[in-house]
């Protein structure tokens, strides 16, 4: 009885907070699309690359997991950091920055966007994919509302990291636009509850 309702719970729960994940797709998605065309398409380039690589080639799921190891040593104090800190995208982003401050950032640029957006893809993926393996149950519950919960959270953390590789990329924005529809889907869902009903 008390899985029957701790299943029910999380498939509420999911409900609840698909708004939250469908504003914060909508946020992250403008972000990328008002980039300057040339770093947008080498974005595209990295993120479509690694699910094609996935897809028919290798998935890099040990480089994954010792990426995710790496973080739960360092962060033994919060058990999910692993799924929600994208270990090699910071790699990339910080070695970038260097890059940038020893004047290499312009000739190097393509091919860091690629790699940011290439490892970031395939830390979604792979978390995607190792949440939904640990959950057993039929209806898949906890792969929903916990995978949901580290999306929302692991798009805003991107959202800020790209901000420090590219500088037309604006937090703020994402912000903006993340809460702003997240109070629109909301209010539709309110409307169609409670008032054309």
């Amino acid at each position: 009885m008390k899985d029957v309702l701790l299943v029910i719970l999380k498939i509420v729960g999911f409900i609840l907070i698909l708004p939250l994940i469908i504003a914060a797709l909508i946020a992250f998605q403008n972000q990328i699309l008002t980039l300057p065309l040339k770093k947008e398409v080498w974005i595209l380039w990295g993120a479509g690359s690694y699910v094609a690589v996935n897809l028919f080639v290798y998935d890099f799921k040990n480089a994954y997991d010792f990426g995710k190891s790496i973080i739960e040593k360092i962060l033994t104090f919060f058990k999910p950091a692993g799924y929600i800190v994208p270990i090699y995208s910071i790699f990339l982003i910080f070695f970038y920055v260097i890059a940038i401050i020893l004047g290499k950032g312009v000739s190097l640029q393509p091919y860091f966007l690629f790699a940011i957006a290439f490892t970031l893809a395939m830390h979604l993926i792979l978390t995607a994919r190792d949440i939904y393996d640990s959950d057993s149950s039929i209806l898949k519950a906890h792969y929903l509302f916990t995978f949901g919960i580290v999306f929302i959270v692991n798009l805003c953390i991107i959202s800020l990291l790209l901000v420090w590789a590219i500088p037309e990329s604006s937090f703020i924005s994402f912000i903006k636009t993340f809460s702003s529809q997240t109070c629109h889907f909301y209010k539709l869902v309110y409307k169609a509850l409670f008032i054309d009903s």
